[in-house]
């Protein structure tokens, strides 16, 4: 479903890409795309893809102490979710899936490791676009080390392996949808 899925979305998607392209362009005319490292299923390292929001991006080399600043194009593209297109063909390559807990960044995830227990636990299952921390969880780190808020969203990501199914992968696909199409949440 997921390969299915990431097709259509990446088809229909490239409608977008010339408009994005064009104003990531005139905005700042730096990279257009945005790639960095993160960590998936089993520990697996791979590359997840945006559209580029920030005047620099540092791959979560320094995810406590990152210097950039946000475009005024990426400020759209992050409210309008549009940003997260390119990851379609993430899903599309099998990186990652529709559902399940946010991929981090490795750095991140040696960190947790050691501070919260059971982290590793999120990494048996394909992460994905969207999840149930991210729907529910209201104070979970953005790109940042908090190891207590992570333990709470960790809470989350469990919930959510330990209750997946189908029907919980289309409620928090439908939550997904609406947060994109009324442009709020995280």
């Amino acid at each position: 479903m997921d390969i299915i899925l990431a097709l259509i979305g990446g088809v229909v998607s490239l409608v977008f890409y010339p408009f994005i392209i064009a104003a990531i362009k005139l905005d700042d005319g730096g990279l257009i795309f945005y790639t960095a490292l993160r960590t998936g299923q089993n520990n697996e390292p791979f590359v997840l893809y945006k559209f580029r929001t920030m005047s620099s991006m540092d791959g979560g080399k320094e995810v406590v102490k990152s210097n950039g600043e946000i475009t005024r194009v990426g400020q759209f593209l992050r409210k309008s979710r549009l940003d997260e297109l390119p990851q379609f063909w993430n899903v599309f390559r099998g990186d990652i899936s529709f559902v399940g807990p946010r991929p981090e960044f490795p750095e991140l995830v040696r960190h947790y490791k050691e501070e919260v227990p059971y982290y590793n636990v999120r990494h048996l299952i394909k992460p994905g676009l969207s999840g149930w921390a991210q729907m529910y969880h209201e104070n979970h780190p953005h790109h940042g080390a908090d190891a207590s808020a992570t333990k709470e969203k960790l809470s989350f990501d469990l919930f959510y392996i330990k209750n997946r199914s189908i029907i919980l992968d289309i409620k928090i696909a439908l939550k997904t949808l609406k947060v994109f199409f009324i442009r709020s949440g995280r």
